[in-house]
């Protein structure tokens, strides 16, 4: 399994830096230094955004979900013992697969924009201060 996720992980690392490389050449007279900054932005950017996308976005909405079915249920003693743990289960799987997806397409987009920031790496804002659910707004959380 592992070395299955290895495996995606080398994809995406060599898909990035044929799409870095091509969008730095085909960009309109760019100085050395911003191009190559723009090819190591996305290289950078990628496995970390990714990563901490599916962190970020696995705690941030397993707080929120976990709230939200308790509070759903009626908020009695009983409910929150179905709904913390539901609402835990349930926003941890959605929220780090919008997660890791959100952080891979920030780490692209951002890596190549605003290379070795913050925002191309996920890393802006607080842990839990992450909305995995707007992927095409690039490098914005909750509070913004």
């Amino acid at each position: 399994m592992f070395r299955h996720i290895i495996i995606i992980m080398k994809r995406i690392i060599n898909l990035s830096i044929i799409t870095a490389i091509g969008l730095t050449m085909t960009s309109s007279q760019v100085k050395a230094e911003a191009g190559w900054a723009s090819i190591i932005g996305p290289i950078v950017g990628v496995p970390v955004g990714g990563v901490a996308g599916l962190v970020r976005g696995a705690f941030s909405k397993a707080s929120e979900y976990s709230d939200t079915f308790s509070e759903s249920l009626g908020g009695h003693p009983l409910s929150k013992i179905v709904g913390i743990p539901t609402g835990f289960v349930t926003g941890a799987v959605t929220g780090s697969v919008t997660g890791l997806l959100k952080g891979v397409l920030d780490g692209v987009v951002l890596g190549i924009t605003e290379p070795l920031s913050p925002e191309s790496g996920s890393l802006q804002g607080d842990v839990l201060d992450y909305e995995p659910y707007n992927i095409l707004d690039f490098g914005k959380t909750k509070a913004q």
